[in-house]
């Protein structure tokens, strides 16, 4: 039988698929829909501090603020699938912050968003890897639940540096654009589990990350077009590709 199911951080998930964050995350009702279904993990919206919507409209982490998502976790807890808290700050301090309240109720992977424009490494429109290493020790610092990091796409340049960072930091799991998948697989040689996410649609394309040295796939655009039943499609796709090498 085809094995679908991955670890992550030594984090056992039934299927290598799950939700981006923001996908299908925001509210209760649409989280409870997404743990009652195929996905391998729930992955909350990212949060912040406290609600946000105008001042990050269209950066894709406006949302309730974190105290909404802790008031919802014992519940999806519940459900049985393991969650992923998805956090932003404006600073380091909040990131750290963010992370404990986290880590304080069980959540067993907490994702650092560091791609939107607004969060401290973007704000100069490229990826500032020094702020990022200022948020990754101040959470490291604050933290013992295992972590997982979400850059933007990276310049050529940049790529060696950041996986750099990434080791000397001790990150268990780097959530990367399906593109530069194979980049940092290659270099990082298993010592740090990979999450593919962006134009991933279908089986064949999640086999494709996966083949390219990912462990999970996230998906988004799909699972907002088709809702939470996307993952019985992606996993049977998923399976047939398998077979078929």
């Amino acid at each position: 039988m085809t094995t679908l199911s991955t670890t992550l951080a030594g984090i056992h998930l039934p299927l290598c698929l799950m939700n981006a964050s923001g996908a299908w995350s925001g509210t209760r009702e649409e989280l409870r829909e997404l743990a009652a279904s195929g996905t391998g993990a729930v992955v909350l919206k990212t949060a912040t501090t406290q609600a946000r919507v105008e001042e990050v409209k269209g950066c894709g982490i406006e949302n309730p603020g974190q105290p909404y998502y802790l008031a919802l976790l014992p519940e999806l807890q519940a459900m049985g699938k393991p969650i992923i808290g998805s956090i932003a700050g404006f600073n380091a301090a909040e990131y750290a912050a963010l992370a404990q309240a986290y880590a304080q109720v069980g959540v067993q992977l907490v994702e650092l968003n560091l791609s939107g424009p607004v969060v401290p490494c973007n704000r100069g429109g490229t990826c500032d890897l020094t702020a990022v290493d200022e948020v990754v020790q101040a959470v490291r610092r604050a933290v013992q639940v295992p972590l997982a990091v979400k850059l933007p796409v990276l310049p050529d340049e940049a790529v060696s540096r950041a996986m750099e960072l990434l080791r000397r930091r001790h990150i268990e799991v780097f959530v990367c654009n399906t593109p530069q998948v194979a980049a940092f697989a290659q270099a990082l040689d298993a010592a740090i589990d990979i999450i593919a996410v962006g134009g991933v649609s279908t089986g064949k394309d999640a086999q494709a990350a996966l083949t390219r040295g990912a462990k999970a796939v996230q998906i988004g655009s799909a699972l907002m077009k088709e809702g939470p039943g996307v993952f019985i499609r992606l996993q049977q796709e998923l399976s047939a590709a398998r077979t078929a090498q």
